[in-house]
């Protein structure tokens, strides 16, 4: 089962662009010695390109970059099974939970060990390429993979069995929650103390860099290395000869193996083997009320001998569309079946918007204020294929005027109503460019999201994307992806104006998406 599951899933499209999209980083990563930016370097200083640099490089950026998007590539594994309809397949057959769960667990982590074995070929390229050190160590260029990226892999194999098993977790709320837990994560690991608290395996490495580079810039005692800085002055380069392997290091930090077999054998627990009354959990008391409020089946009227349906008669005439009550229709979707909890913390991002100092409201409370309303922008475009309502809406009469343009406009409604607190903040104090860069913030998510969910039919590579450039952007004061002028830097340079043209250019990606999906059922 596992090595079907393997070879089915690497012929996949999804697989293959992230391999290629892996391999760009990788050569971004490491910057050739003219260009004006550093990876991990501390003041303009960094090592030579040599096997144990470049390794360690390498298993640093899957640890902490590759594992987010290897979560959303390999959390389908059982949604797959269920609609292909194999699960039930399966389900009739003596294999057990655990044996099924913890083959998807592993052919999940095949996969990415897979994924991780063309970064190391990519790496040994990246060296040669670079030619600062054409002497190749292969002990020094793999055991940083070993050590750091193997156990990450593993855990992530795991946890995306654990969120699929999990009824609550299996959607847009468990790609929300892992993505607060992959911050969480880099952030311990980049600072533990210990390798219990080292999750993605990159204190070591990060550690033993720092403290080498502190040896030639002995000002700098106490600093860190760094992730990506601009180079000032001129490049120093020493030659770094990698860390000192031992066994203990190496057993320390497996343990985070057992750690995800012990994850995996507690999703079969949850796992519902393909009984979907159970995978979709509703109480005595929900499932009452449900029945209670549907409608009796209509009985047929009897004519005479014969049994004959009596249709409700139609008695509108046909008319123009209405545009406005189209859009409320399409607010009323969008914002149905959201828990009370939801709309109170986005009612009290509002007030805060409203009442916090400017800078405060920028740099913290702007940041979350567009979080929070991402499973809503998630399932734009995606909802008809979600819910197999295609054939309906395409084939219905200007799908693309009576229904596009307004799922759009809701989207961007819907930015402007949770970002509204700040929004009035910035016109009342006179924030003029704030509040520009808020405006074109709030046509750019909802646009790339319709624009992504158009052509992909699912919420996933939106929610990677966008909250990957949230974390980088917003958050952390990236100015190149700080698409909501978040940042005082990306706000004097006039950042959010490059994201105008980008929504325009996307609108026009979302309308061939769904101009594509309209000819399909022409």
């Amino acid at each position: 089962m596992m090595k079907a599951d393997y070879l089915e899933r690497v012929r996949r499209y999804s697989f293959f662009i992230t391999v290629l999209i892996s391999i760009f980083i990788v050569f971004k990563f490491l910057p050739a010695s003219d260009e004006r930016y550093l990876t991990l370097s501390l003041n303009g200083i960094r090592g030579i390109y040599n096997s144990a640099w470049v390794g360690s490089a390498i298993a640093t950026l899957a640890s902490m970059l590759l594992s987010l998007p290897a979560f959303f590539l390999v959390k389908n594994a059982i949604e797959r099974d269920v609609q292909t309809g194999v699960g039930q397949i399966i389900a009739t057959t003596p294999l057990t939970r655990w044996m099924y769960i913890m083959g998807k667990m592993w052919s999940n982590f095949v996969l990415l060990m897979s994924m991780v074995a063309v970064l190391i070929v990519s790496a040994l390229a990246m060296q040669l390429i670079r030619g600062e050190d054409y002497s190749v160590d292969v002990a020094d260029l793999v055991l940083p993979f070993l050590f750091s990226t193997l156990p990450t892999m593993a855990l992530v194999a795991s946890v995306a069995i654990l969120f699929e098993s999990v009824p609550f977790l299996s959607r847009g709320l468990g790609n929300l929650v892992y993505f607060i837990l992959w911050g969480f994560s880099i952030k311990l690991s980049t600072a533990a103390a210990h390798p219990s608290e080292d999750v993605l395996g990159l204190s070591p490495i990060l550690k033993q860099l720092s403290s080498q580079a502190v040896e030639r810039s002995p000002q700098h005692q106490g600093h860190h290395i760094s992730g990506i800085s601009p180079l000032k002055g001129e490049l120093v380069t020493y030659d770094w000869n990698g860390i000192p392997w031992t066994i203990g290091m190496f057993l320390e930090r497996y343990s985070w193996l057992a750690a995800a077999l012990v994850i995996a054998a507690l999703a079969s627990l949850f796992f519902h083997r393909f009984d979907l009354m159970r995978a979709a959990p509703a109480s005595k008391k929900a499932r009452a009320r449900k029945a209670a409020k549907e409608e009796p089946m209509a009985q047929p009227v009897i004519v005479g001998n014969e049994a004959t349906i009596k249709l409700t008669p139609y008695t509108h005439s046909p008319g123009r569309s209405r545009p406005a009550l189209t859009l409320l229709m399409e607010l009323r979707l969008m914002l149905k079946g959201l828990p009370l909890w939801w709309y109170l913390i986005a009612l009290i991002l509002i007030i805060l918007g409203l009442v916090l100092p400017v800078g405060i409201v920028t740099e913290v409370v702007l940041p979350f204020t567009w979080l929070w309303p991402v499973l809503i922008w998630s399932a734009m475009g995606t909802n008809e294929t979600s819910y197999r309502t295609h054939q309906l809406i395409f084939t219905a009469m200007h799908p693309v005027r009576n229904q596009f343009i307004v799922l759009w406009l809701g989207g961007v409604i819907v930015a402007y109503l949770t970002g509204s607190g700040a929004m009035v903040h910035f016109a009342v104090t006179g924030e003029g460019e704030r509040l520009a860069a808020m405006a074109v913030g709030g046509l750019f998510i909802p646009t790339l999201a319709a624009a992504l969910g158009m052509w992909t039919g699912n919420g996933k590579l939106f929610q990677l994307i966008y909250m990957l450039m949230w974390y980088l952007g917003p958050l952390n004061k990236w100015g190149v992806v700080d698409f909501m002028g978040a940042s005082t830097q990306s706000l004097e340079q006039g950042v959010f104006l490059y994201y105008l043209p980008v929504t325009i250019i996307l609108l026009i990606i979302a309308l061939l998406g769904r101009v594509h999906q309209i000819k399909r059922y022409h």
